[in-house]
């Protein structure tokens, strides 16, 4: 019998993709922008309708999260999302910075990203709008739990790309899943980006030098809930951001942080949204079925629902929970519940003053987790300036969850489905978005009108877009000619460049 050496084939694959990337980087600087948002309104008309297939097939594969709220995801992302990234500055135009003067945007080169197991599908989706609009080459990689799906995706979008006559070497994945093919793509000197969706982020070794490395984490992430804020849409927010896919948004809450004084009425308002507050003897056997000896999750646990959670740890809780709330006295670094918990579980603490309250968060954050975010609701000015000046993190939202603020849903944060934490982000940047994947170059000229309207009239200046017609029979038996619509440009034979040179030979014919 013989032996497949997947690793070599993993690399073997992952060389040729990375030099196939590399090569469409110059093809990628002259595509014309039409083509480019021609490409991204095919993409978002082929993939929604399928946004419920794609979830199902996730859940199907992977078992994580919810089908429902990931196809409401997907669909946000397909909406929102790529609403976002085309309203941003497209590649190669000089524009007026803040400042007064001018720069220009420009692609950083091949990018590599690490696929999370769980909302892999949504999060791939989001990073190829942003490296297709910024005109950068990407590789995608899918770890063995979710590949087949992601692939299938892929195969979809790489259907569009031919159809619109979009170089598809631009777009990569590794069909042959390996850590060796994902760690050697991930060193090579043509990549200048990596983004490691993946939680276990030190499993993977590569050489990040030169190169911009972002690690996504959920993060432990505190809500704290002062006297005067409106507690019942307080509990809408986090039960919905802690609930959804199972507590597995980035950024969703970990700990919420009740000052006393509205501590009762704000248990109540959770418990009318389907929490359930468990005694300690409850709490220890949730540990026991959630945790192993050193306080790693057991991965066959993560995304379950509340429901599911308890059932697993002998709790007998309503069908309609949809949030396992712990209530503990202090922070501890050896308490799991002080932590970072995948799925949906929030621990609770309450505290005298909003002051001590302060101290909690800042130990929550500190105990686990990357500075993601913190979550303040209060009408209070001071305290809400207090909380957004002296907490370690990079986010701080108010009056709106951490789960939903982070990603830009409920919120007008930028966008995006990989959040990093304050101490793992490369840049200034906090979260991946489109100005992750460009470098500015700042563009100065002498002063004078002259020189200025010599500029904006550089600034004018763009690729003319080709315009594609495709020859059908007249009902006489004859030949005619129309430009085609965004329908007909797939019925043309052949990849991009070919595309593009029997343009050029219809207009000549026509000429």
């Amino acid at each position: 019998m013989s032996l497949i050496d997947n690793d070599l084939l993993s690399i073997q694959e992952a060389r040729i993709l990375l030099e196939h990337a590399a090569e469409s980087a110059e093809v990628l600087e002259g595509l014309p922008a039409s083509l480019v948002d021609d490409f991204l309104t095919h993409l978002r008309e082929r993939i929604l309708p399928k946004a419920r297939e794609y979830a199902e097939a996730s859940f199907a594969e992977s078992d994580y999260c919810s089908p429902e709220d990931e196809s409401e995801l997907t669909k946000w992302v397909l909406g929102d999302l790529l609403d976002d990234v085309r309203a941003q500055t497209p590649v190669q135009k000089i524009i007026r910075s803040r400042r007064g003067s001018a720069e220009v945007c420009l692609p950083k080169g091949v990018v590599v990203s690490l696929l999370p197991d769980w909302l892999a599908v949504p999060t791939m989706l989001s990073q190829l709008f942003m490296a297709v609009h910024s005109k950068s080459p990407i590789v995608f990689s899918a770890s063995a739990r979710i590949h087949a799906t992601c692939e299938k995706v892929m195969g979809d979008v790489l259907e569009v790309a031919e159809f619109c006559h979009y170089p598809t070497e631009a777009l990569g994945f590794l069909s042959i899943f390996c850590p060796e093919g994902e760690e050697w793509v991930c060193s090579q000197p043509c990549v200048r980006v990596v983004i490691d969706s993946r939680e276990e982020s030190n499993a993977h070794d590569f050489d990040a030098a030169g190169r911009d490395v972002y690690h996504a984490t959920l993060g432990n992430n505190p809500v704290f809930v002062e006297s005067t804020a409106d507690l019942s849409a307080c509990a809408d927010e986090v039960v919905l951001g802690k609930s959804f896919c199972y507590g597995m948004l980035p950024g969703a809450e970990q700990s919420v942080v009740v000052e006393r004084a509205v501590d009762e009425r704000f248990q109540e308002e959770l418990r009318r949204r389907g929490c359930y507050f468990l005694t300690d003897e409850e709490a220890d056997r949730l540990v026991g079925t959630l945790f192993m000896r050193d306080g790693s999750p057991y991965r066959e646990l993560i995304a379950k629902s509340a429901f599911d959670l308890a059932r697993r740890a002998d709790i007998t809780v309503p069908e309609s929970t949809r949030v396992l709330v712990v209530e503990k006295p202090y922070v501890s670094e050896y308490s799991f519940f002080s932590k970072a918990k995948f799925g949906p579980v929030l621990s609770y603490y309450v505290e005298e003053s909003w002051r001590t309250a302060c101290e909690k968060c800042i130990e929550l954050i500190l105990n686990s987790g990357h500075g993601n975010a913190l979550s303040i609701f209060s009408k209070d000015p001071e305290v809400i300036r207090q909380f957004i000046l002296k907490k370690p993190v990079g986010r701080v939202l108010v009056n709106v969850s951490t789960g939903l603020g982070c990603i830009g849903c409920h919120g007008d944060l930028p966008k995006t489905l990989t959040v990093t934490g304050w101490d793992c982000a490369t840049t200034s940047e906090l979260g991946v978005t489109y100005g992750d994947f460009v470098r500015r170059r700042q563009v100065g000229v002498g002063e004078g009108p002259d020189a200025r309207a010599l500029l904006d009239k550089a600034s004018s200046c763009d690729h003319t877009p080709v315009a594609v017609r495709v020859r059908i029979p007249d009902s006489g038996g004859g030949e005619k000619s129309r430009p085609a619509g965004p329908r007909d440009t797939g019925k043309e034979p052949g990849d991009w460049f070919s595309g593009v040179v029997q343009a050029i030979r219809n207009d000549s014919e026509e000429e």
